[in-house]
């Protein structure tokens, strides 16, 4: 596989955040430096820089992170098939840690210039390209702008039309409110993809774009910063996932203090936690440890003691700089105290009592964000103890039979109604209302009474069978049914409409571009072609020529 679009998605990402062309030894021919130089001259925005190494291992050296500060574009182009990691948002200033300059220091959040991109890592080789595309279009943002193959799974970029620039003003509320989306946006996918890594860091280092890794790119799929903070509102509201933290540091002799708290004595005491990527594990435990010694008063000294104790007992502990790294970061004075999400995760995951929960309910045990009174509301029964089930009920119980028996490479159940609703247990009334009533599932009838035959399935299994095959692009049978499968979807229409447009313009490019010996695609190929997207913008349609390499 080779992608040449690869440089297209860095100069997507980067936007006007650092310069075209490098200051020294640029490969750009002169009159293409003066372009670049008037293109950088009228951009107002100012130029910061991005975080690049070469090897994942260099993440986690000893020093520190081994690498190289990276100030245009044309430096992140054209070394990044020697790359495999760099940090897609903008930092003001980046500095070298040693005297041979082979170890960088300044990619924390406070030195953040702009957010270009928000990023999601999925450590699972159980789902596809498909499967995250339906995931994001149906449950989430909508579809990524971009999606890179890992070695354990595939990150999705959903990149921003523009900037979303960060200052302290108001102490980093843009900052704050750029976190939430990012965890909202992991939140909604981690319900319906494995493997979503919900705990890594929002504004780090991820995979950078590589011919060799790009399995998917929608140029035309970027995002508002403005409506995915609506979005956020919305859906931080409906799935609780903001707004509660445990009491920050007390004012009051009347308040409980959190290391008091039961929650913090059965974590404590925990010795199996291990976790790992996508899902809560021992850094999550000893930085929630921290943030409740933290908010009860404890010195950062009793911190690291008691939690070294804590994590000799863990089974599989974590390295005492690990450890210290956790507990500086809880004691930053970033955090307000530590979060319900992680507190529950942590619990439900390691603690077989699970007896916490009475205490959750303790409104002294917790803090609100935003203000608001204390209601009282009427909870409905078990379903098991009801006599009736709501539609809503029988909608999902459809859904989720659909979705276990669909043969892999079908896309439809078929059979009568009263058949169909005999195999998923659901009464013959309650299904036929259902599947009139509900905009997730697509029926499609073929002849006339008893002789009818129904045909059911899900928009996210259409949407995902039509992006497999116009992905495919097998044959012309198979682009054939990805379009009559998208004829039921407005979304699966739009998507292999993209895709099979841009196969098609992109295929002879691609096949000549893969013809090249190593040595033409050299530096200055790339930057021409970077240039070239810079020339279309910068002189008159009608006076437009062509480069000549």
């Amino acid at each position: 596989m080779y992608n040449e679009n690869y440089w297209r998605a860095i100069d997507l990402v980067t936007k006007n955040g650092i310069t075209v062309h490098k200051k020294r030894n640029s490969q750009f021919a002169l009159r293409y430096l003066q372009l670049a130089n008037r293109e950088d001259s009228k951009s107002t925005d100012r130029k910061g820089v991005h975080f690049v190494v070469s090897r994942k291992a260099d993440l986690y050296t000893d020093h520190g992170v081994k690498g190289y500060i990276a100030t245009s574009k044309e430096t992140l182009i054209s070394d990044a098939q020697t790359l495999t990691h760099w940090t897609p948002n903008t930092y003001r200033f980046g500095e070298y840690a040693n005297n041979e300059r082979t170890h960088i220091k300044g990619h924390r959040e406070d030195n953040l210039q702009q957010i270009n991109t928000f990023v999601v890592d999925i450590d699972s080789q159980q789902t596809d390209v498909p499967g995250i595309v339906v995931a994001a279009t149906q449950y989430s943002v909508g579809a990524p702008t971009f999606i890179l193959k890992t070695a354990k799974g595939f990150q999705a970029y959903f990149v921003l039309d523009s900037p979303a620039f960060i200052s302290n003003n108001q102490n980093f509320k843009g900052l704050r409110v750029a976190k939430v989306i990012a965890a909202n946006i992991k939140h909604s996918l981690s319900r319906f993809l494995p493997g979503v890594d919900i705990g890594c860091n929002d504004f780090g280092f991820f995979r950078i774009p590589r011919p060799d890794n790009l399995v998917y790119f929608d140029e035309e799929s970027v995002f508002s910063f403005a409506d995915l903070r609506d979005w956020s509102s919305v859906y931080s509201e409906k799935h609780k996932t903001r707004g509660i933290y445990v009491a920050s540091p007390v004012k009051s002799d009347a308040q409980v203090l959190a290391t008091d708290r039961k929650w913090f004595d059965q974590l404590i005491h925990l010795t199996n936690i291990r976790g790992g990527r996508g899902s809560y594990g021992r850094n999550t435990a000893v930085f929630t440890l921290a943030l409740a010694c933290y908010s009860s008063g404890k010195s950062l000294q009793e911190a690291t003691d008691l939690l070294d104790e804590f994590n000799s007992n863990l089974h599989a502990p974590i390295s005492f700089r690990e450890l210290e790294r956790s507990i500086n970061s809880a004691y930053s004075g970033k955090y307000k105290g530590a979060k319900l999400e992680f507190i529950q995760g942590l619990l439900e995951t390691y603690d077989l009592n699970r007896d916490y929960k009475n205490e959750m309910s303790d409104p002294a045990a917790f803090i609100f964000q935003k203000a608001g009174c204390r209601v009282f509301r009427k909870h409905k029964k078990p379903r098991e103890q009801r006599q009736f089930s709501h539609i809503k009920e029988w909608e999902s119980d459809i859904l989720e039979y659909i979705e276990k028996h669909i043969v892999p490479g079908k896309t439809f159940l078929f059979g009568s109604q009263r058949e169909l609703a005999e195999k998923m247990a659901v009464p013959y009334s309650s299904f036929k209302k259902v599947i009139q009533q509900s905009n997730q599932i697509v029926k499609k009838t073929t002849g006339r009474g008893r002789q009818a035959i129904s045909y059911l399935s899900t928009i996210a299994i259409i949407v995902r069978e039509s992006i497999r095959n116009a992905i495919q692009k097998k044959n012309e049978a198979a682009q054939n049914y990805a379009a009559y499968l998208a004829s039921f979807s407005d979304v699966a229409e739009r998507i292999i409409t993209i895709i099979a447009g841009k196969q098609a313009n992109e295929t002879p490019n691609i096949r000549l571009f893969e013809r090249l010996s190593d040595k033409a695609r050299s530096q200055a190929q790339l930057s021409f072609e970077l240039l070239g997207s810079l020339q279309r913008r910068a002189i008159p349609r009608d006076s437009q020529v062509q480069l000549i390499l």
